[in-house]
């Protein structure tokens, strides 16, 4: 079922009021707005501009950059997919003055987390004047544009969680390995209470801080938790693409899957209050990290009742191109009609821009319909209408999603299966 956007109503309108919200300001490494850039120009006194990116009131963007050397700056914009392919490399004018700038017009198919770096006579250039975050296998610039359909990442007047990075021994690896852990805001005022756990992974190119910095989970769940659309319950951010060498020779998420297993679970169980059954566990992801998921999830469903695909195909088809090769999927084959006894939710969302030119994506719900599994009462599909794609402001909405229909059962605390569905997410 598509969910329609109103995005295309605000191309006229006045974001000002949105903008106001201390999202836009904060930042994983800063929480104040960022000083601005001492320049001076010209032999004129040093002065305070403000240069990088700036989102004007309208949507658009304004790239402003000091380089009176360069000869020639660009903006490698991935956020574009849409409108050319993915990745549009912007050409920005230099002005008199030694500035160059480039405004890019608001656009209802690029909204949320968009990343960027500049690019200064062929040189890939970070602004130390914005924000980073991990993707694309390196530090990325970004920016938060305007969505107004999505705000539940923006922070409001209700309890705050916290997110605490973990570091902890990995005998699987032989090496420390480090965890981002978000807590609801009541967990240090209930002493007595135990919690649901999510792990929560992360594309292929990005790592373990890349939810936390630039999807704002942390803020989506309080607000959640406070609307009571979503239980109170921990989530962990492990590294996906923690790879051994010898895994590299078989299967990529070998060592990962092992990890997960033999440490990490063992250490969060150790430190805080979880209950320890499968259904009040979850695993999901976006792209790879929904890949992991599938794989970890299928092929351990004593250890996880409920999984989440984010724009995720459903095999591990950069190994396993062939459905019958993914041996983690051949219970579903077997027993498609009993997937409700081991499952409790079974969660799909995707942008339909991507969809509709996905091939893979429509083969998995083909692949999903033969075998009786869209049929059962655990699977939920979400498909983002219209112009979302692969990238987080499409990630976070499944997240966010996949949250609302989590342990809402009264008798998850006894470790039992509820098979009562949930089908709509409100």
């Amino acid at each position: 079922m598509s969910n329609m956007r109103k995005g295309k109503d605000y191309l006229m309108n006045d974001f000002t009021e949105l903008l106001k919200n201390q999202v836009f300001n904060e930042d994983a490494n800063g929480f104040e707005p960022r000083a601005m850039e001492k320049l001076s120009i010209n032999g004129s006194a040093s002065q305070k501009i403000k240069t990088g990116a700036v989102v004007q009131t309208n949507g658009d963007i304004l790239f402003r950059l000091y380089a009176p050397e360069a000869a020639d700056v660009r903006i490698d914009f991935s956020g574009t997919h849409i409108r050319t392919q993915k990745g549009q490399i912007i050409t920005m004018e230099k002005k008199e003055d030694g500035f160059w700038e480039y405004t890019l017009p608001y656009s209802s198919r690029d909204v949320g987390p968009r990343d960027f770096i500049f690019l200064i006579d062929g040189a890939s250039v970070l602004s130390p004047y914005l924000p980073v975050y991990q993707r694309s296998h390196r530090l990325n610039n970004y920016i938060e544009i305007p969505d107004p359909d999505f705000t539940l990442h923006h922070i409001n007047n209700v309890p705050h969680g916290s997110v605490v990075y973990r570091t902890y021994w990995s005998e699987v690896y032989q090496e420390w390995k480090r965890c981002l852990i978000y807590l609801p805001a009541e967990y240090n005022h209930e002493p007595a209470k135990k919690y649901p756990l999510v792990f929560l992974n992360n594309g292929g190119s990005e790592n373990e801080t890349t939810w936390f910095s630039a999807s704002k989970i942390h803020y989506i769940l309080d607000n959640l938790i406070a609307e009571k659309k979503a239980v109170p319950m921990i989530v962990a951010m492990t590294n996906t693409m923690a790879f051994r060498e010898e895994d590299k020779e078989q299967e990529l998420l070998w060592g990962w899957r092992d990890m997960i297993i033999n440490d990490t679970i063992p250490f969060l169980e150790s430190e805080y209050r979880l209950y320890t059954d499968k259904w009040n566990r979850a695993i999901c992801g976006n792209s790879f990290g929904g890949v992991a998921a599938g794989l970890m999830g299928w092929s351990h469903p004593e250890l996880f009742g409920n999984i989440g695909f984010f724009a995720a195909p459903v095999r591990y088809e950069n190994i396993w191109k062939k459905y019958e090769e993914n041996t983690h999927m051949h219970w579903m084959v077997e027993n498609g009609d009993k997937v409700g006894e081991q499952y409790k939710v079974l969660f799909f969302s995707r942008g339909e821009a991507e969809y509709l030119t996905n091939k893979n994506l429509q083969m998995d719900d083909d692949w999903l319909s033969r075998n009786g599994i869209l049929r059962q009462d655990c699977t939920h599909m979400r498909l983002y209408a219209e112009d979302f794609t692969h990238d987080h402001s499409t990630f976070r909405r499944g997240f966010a999603d996949f949250c609302k229909l989590l342990f809402k059962d009264e008798e998850r605390h006894l470790g039992q299966h509820d098979p009562r569905s949930h089908k709509t997410a409100t």
